[in-house]
């Protein structure tokens, strides 16, 4: 049994590839002269089929080959379903695929690996089929297997299929330049590995290295079509160019986790394949659809976004320092090689240029002072060959590709800097969304009801509540006891350290109680955390917030939350821009905020919701005359709709006109509880009976310690 498993998932899929490998070298490549289907010796309909075919075939292999290593389910449903389809049509057409790819018709060797190749991989699938032969089909995972395999055909496109298909484009478009054809190329360069990231950051470990496996060696594949086994006998035509490298080295690096040549890649590559899709080395009238054009961006796109997606990916982790130094070690060795084999290859009278060092490529872009710097040359006569070193230029353009590889190093840190931000944020919301919905799961539905449609008195009620931190011998509050209705803005006065954040924390679930209890509309804030929680919104003193978001994703994370519908948060959304004047900063990152404009993101996102009870610690501190009138508006328009609004200042002419009540804590002890209309009844203003009423506390300790 275990030698079988040995042959068919090791042996044999190895075997496969390596015959595909080899197949793609066997044909001379005439299918580059075609132009279209009419250009073809067969009818349109038997062009398009075998194209497709060819196509087809690559797809097929390389996932034939994969399927014993990544067991993922919709890999399983293509080998099973889609492959023998494929192997079918190849046999059927391979005459056409025969002149077409080699331009005879006689058996010849890709007649033969063709036919080895579809065979071998029917023994495959027949084993595989038997495997899975148990696994339920459904209308889903057939859909499913279509779109994935759809997606897998993209990087395994032949370069020369457009060209072939739909002839040349006309008129001529013009990519060399900062044109939009070039910055259509620019912009899929960046779109795409975003796209591939956030389609694969929360799948398994198996599916984003199969993915990733599967684009870097169908690229390669499609490279390896422009080669055929006479150029591996011309060392001067192989692919020693910095990206081309790249092709051969991520694959490499993936399948074999070969992890120290991977920050080669990741340093060196990355930083190569961007200067040339900025400086693309074709012709200005390349068309549109020109396998060569089709090539490049391919290649380049790959040796750009792949490494940096592999770690995105954490697929290797982020390289320290020393993972930088060892890639630029690997880099000086790679670039004597590629100025060895320039001088040499050039001196027997073959036109090269690995790495654009043996030509102005590069200097003629940066002015006359460099062109200066690439004519001074030093000749040297080995064995009968001029070889020609330009030693000042070389050594230069070394040195400033380590500096850039440098600079690369801290863009690489703000990358994932932001990138951490953002994924510690969809991370805490899916967590956050998962621990609801356990939750829900386990209620009934009279207490799913009671909880989201809670008709139950709205108060706010601290019995006996006491607070001590750690070990610590004294209170930092001592038996708290008051209530606060619907409808009331209630207010909280106190000196700073006299207990009121402590108060507030403990209300919204921060922090856990010693001692008595707090209930929320009547759910205690111990014992139900999450039913309390539901009916709070609430506004810290110290805010924060994740200034990489827009005000508007900020507040629809929040709404996310608590489960707040589409058509809620957005009619809430709306008012409260409005209230606080913010239709110009809305879509702008928090980041750009001023101290005010946060508060009222804060604000806002507290009352997404609509919380029965809205506590604010500290609000209206810093903020200019025009935000604390919109602050004090939002809190009369929420108490007027029956809830409670709670909130502690500094501010006491404010609180003396805002407030139905206030409450005076000192000390961690509450002095007194009372309503406005008893505070006026003494003759005194609010800022008199505080100043009072906190004198007396002090001289009655006073007193007691004498």
């Amino acid at each position: 049994m275990k030698i079988r498993k040995i042959i068919f998932e090791r042996i044999l899929p190895i075997l496969l590839m390596l015959i595909l490998i080899v197949r793609i070298f066997s044909y001379n490549n005439s299918i580059y002269a075609y132009e279209g289907l009419d250009s073809s010796p067969y009818s349109k309909g038997i062009t398009l089929i075998t194209l497709l075919a060819i196509w087809f075939q690559f797809t097929a292999t390389l996932t034939l080959g994969c399927r014993p290593f990544f067991n993922i389910k919709s890999l399983r449903f293509i080998t099973r379903f889609i492959v023998p389809i494929t192997y079918v049509i190849n046999l059927l057409y391979i005459n056409s695929c025969s002149v077409l790819l080699t331009g005879t018709i006689d058996f010849n060797a890709f007649k033969t690996l063709l036919l080895i190749e579809c065979l071998l991989g029917f023994v495959i699938w027949g084993y595989y089929f038997i495997i899975d032969l148990k696994e339920k089909v459904t209308i889903k995972s057939i859909l499913v297997m279509i779109g994935i395999w759809l997606l897998l055909m993209i990087p395994t496109m032949p370069t020369y299929f457009l060209k072939f298909a739909f002839g040349l484009a006309n008129p001529i478009i013009s990519v060399i330049d900062i044109s939009f054809a070039h910055r259509i190329f620019l912009y899929l360069g960046v779109i795409v590995p975003m796209v591939m990231y956030f389609l694969l950051r929360d799948k398994e470990e198996v599916i984003r290295r199969f993915a990733l496996v599967f684009v870097s060696c169908g690229v390669l594949i499609g490279f390896m079509v422009g080669y055929d086994f006479a150029s591996l006998k011309e060392p001067w035509s192989w692919p020693i160019h910095l990206c081309n490298t790249a092709l051969f080295i991520i694959p490499l690096c993936l399948i074999f986790k070969l992890k120290k040549l991977f920050y080669f890649t990741y340093f060196i590559n990355v930083l190569g394949a961007l200067f040339a899709m900025l400086m693309p080395n074709y012709s200005s009238s390349t068309n549109l659809f020109d396998p060569g054009l089709i090539r490049f961006w391919y290649n380049h796109w790959v040796a750009f976004f792949m490494p940096l997606l592999i770690v995105a990916l954490k697929i290797f982790k982020r390289p320290k320092i020393k993972e930088f130094y060892y890639s630029m070690v690997g880099f000086f060795a790679y670039f004597v090689i590629a100025l060895v084999c320039n001088v040499l290859f050039t001196a027997m009278g073959h036109d090269v240029d690995f790495f654009f060092i043996n030509s102005d490529f590069i200097a003629d872009k940066l002015g006359k002072w460099a062109e200066h710097l690439f004519e001074f040359n030093v000749s040297l006569d080995v064995m009968g060959y001029q070889l020609v070193f330009r030693p000042i230029y070389q050594i230069l353009f070394f040195i400033v590709y380590v500096i850039l590889g440098f600079a690369e190093w801290f863009i690489y840190a703000e990358f994932f800097r932001i990138a951490d931000s953002h994924y510690d944020l969809h991370v805490r919301l899916v967590v956050s969304k998962q621990q609801k919905l356990e939750y829900l799961k386990n209620l009934s539905t009279e207490q799913k009801e009671e909880m989201m449609n809670n008709n139950g008195e709205i108060k706010l009620e601290l019995k006996h509540f006491s607070k001590k931190y750690g070990t610590n011998k004294h209170y930092s509050v001592k038996d708290a006891s008051f209530e606060v209705f619907g409808g009331e803005i209630f207010g909280f006065l106190g000196p700073n350290g006299a207990g009121k954040s402590t108060i507030i924390k403990s209300v919204v679930g921060i922090q856990p109680l010693s001692e008595g209890a707090i209930e929320i509309c009547g759910y205690d804030v111990t014992k139900e955390p999450t039913k309390a929680k539901f009916n709070v919104g609430y506004v810290p003193d110290h805010y924060a917030l994740y200034e990489k978001l827009t005000g508007r994703e900020y507040i629809n994370y929040i709404a996310d939350i608590f489960n707040v519908t589409e058509e809620e948060r957005n009619e809430r959304l709306e008012r409260y821009i409005k209230i606080f004047q913010l239709e110009h900063a809305i879509d702008s990152k928090i980041a750009t905020y001023s101290h005010g404009m946060k508060q009222k993101i804060t604000i806002m996102s507290a009352l997404v919701h609509n919380p029965k009870v809205w506590i604010l610690d500290e609000p209206l501190t810093g903020l200019d005359p025009n935000s604390i009138f919109q602050v004090k508006e939002c809190m009369r328009i929420h108490a007027s709709e029956g809830n409670i609004v709670f909130f502690s200042s500094h501010l006491i002419d404010i609180v003396e006109k805002l407030c139905q009540r206030i409450a005076i804590i000192r000390k961690g002890q509450i002095l007194c509880v009372k309503t406005l209309e008893e505070i006026e009844a003494t003759g005194k203003t609010l800022e008199e009976f505080y100043m009072q009423t906190i004198e007396q506390f002090d001289e009655e300790v006073v007193e007691e310690r004498s």
